[in-house]
């Protein structure tokens, strides 16, 4: 029987003043002796989580642990209504912390349109979690941490060694998305860790549109790290290209046309993400 259940909940993702688009995100139920919740998703997506647990007969006062992939809104946004309702401890590593404490330092810092449809509130983290911790859930079940950074700076995936499930939040980069990572190396070093851990038998993104199972795991994996070259190779030549003085924005918005991206969405986010690749 799954003791791990994933959700995927629906929202709408504002682009602009003028464009929404529809988004998911998957988040996972854990029904150990402890209940833990892993990503609480977009805010209203608590519904979704709700309803989940009802179906599994478990109630909000049952959970004991939420634990964050990563700090950025739509995988924080039901936080605070579960520290309201049901008061688990909350987790994350310690560079997620200062930013899902603090939603407003983390819109000022890492600004995108319609931030606050996604996350509102905030919630207090009561343990900070690093590299190869690993936490007792009961009923034999066992959650390991894997600190990844590279799509954020508080970055981690989970593995359930006995279960052989992996779950990775943001860290793997979908092949011919939007390139979004704050560090272009961090990420390449991250998913090569990934890509060494041993007994995966299953992998969930928090965005695709379904687990991997057997050999797709090193695939996608992979596929991640090619891409990332891909986006590399993609840079060095527009900047052959360009004029020696072209800007960071225009140096994007021809990486991102060149990646079929178009029309290019060159926003804080995706300069970041591309002019990573200098360091």
């Amino acid at each position: 029987m799954s003791i791990i259940h994933p959700v995927r909940l629906p929202f709408v993702l504002p682009v602009n003043a003028e464009k929404s688009v529809e988004r998911f995100i998957n988040v996972f139920i854990v029904t150990g002796e402890k209940v833990c919740i892993i990503d609480t998703g977009a805010r209203g997506c608590q519904k979704g989580i709700l309803d989940k647990l009802s179906e599994l007969k478990k109630t909000p006062a049952e959970i004991e642990w939420v634990i964050n992939t990563h700090e950025h809104p739509d995988h924080i946004g039901g936080n605070s209504f579960f520290e309201k309702h049901a008061g688990p401890w909350f987790a994350c590593h310690e560079e997620a912390v200062r930013w899902i404490e603090n939603p407003d330092i983390q819109y000022r810092e890492r600004p995108i349109h319609g931030f606050y449809s996604l996350v509102k509130e905030s919630a207090r983290i009561t343990r900070t979690l690093t590299d190869g911790d690993e936490l007792d859930l009961g009923d034999g079940i066992t959650l390991k941490v894997i600190y990844t950074p590279g799509h954020s700076s508080g970055s981690i995936s989970l593995f359930f060694p006995v279960e052989g499930v992996l779950i990775t939040g943001d860290a793997i980069p979908p092949v011919g998305g939007l390139p979004i990572y704050d560090d272009a190396e961090e990420t390449r070093e991250s998913l090569q860790k990934l890509a060494e851990l041993s007994g995966v038998k299953t992998l969930y993104c928090a965005h695709s549109n379904r687990p991997f199972t057997g050999g797709e795991v090193e695939e996608v994996i992979a596929a991640g790290i090619d891409y990332l070259d891909f986006v590399e190779s993609t840079l060095a030549e527009v900047m052959e290209e360009l004029p020696s003085n072209a800007g960071q924005e225009e140096i994007t918005r021809e990486v991102l046309l060149q990646l079929d991206l178009d029309p290019p969405p060159v926003m804080p986010i995706t300069v970041k993400s591309i002019m990573s690749h200098l360091k």
